[in-house]
């Protein structure tokens, strides 16, 4: 069994190490895109036989003028959809 002292000089010595290391753990980076894999993203988008980026527009047209119709959105409501291959992020209006 721990005795109060032992207790709170564990804790005292575990989170003193983890403050310290905490700092030099630093292994993920962010790094621009190369501009060839960029070309490789945006042609998964708009190759032949994909349906890109304007089928996933047309579709979420679709679904907030519904919405809009059914009440639940108002005629001005936006909807941000992001594109699942290449990460682009599109605005959608019912009038666009």
């Amino acid at each position: 069994m721990l005795t109060r002292r032992e207790l709170l000089g564990t804790a005292i010595a575990g989170s003193a190490a983890f403050v310290a290391g905490a700092s030099a753990a630093q292994a993920f980076t962010e790094q621009p895109m190369p501009p060839a894999v960029a070309a490789e993203y945006m042609a998964g988008c708009s190759g032949a036989g994909v349906a890109g980026h304007d089928q996933l527009m047309q579709s979420a047209r679709a679904l907030l003028k519904g919405e809009i119709a059914k009440g639940v959105k108002l005629a001005t409501a936006e909807e941000i959809v992001t594109c699942p291959i290449c990460g682009c992020r599109m605005v959608v209006t019912a009038s666009n």
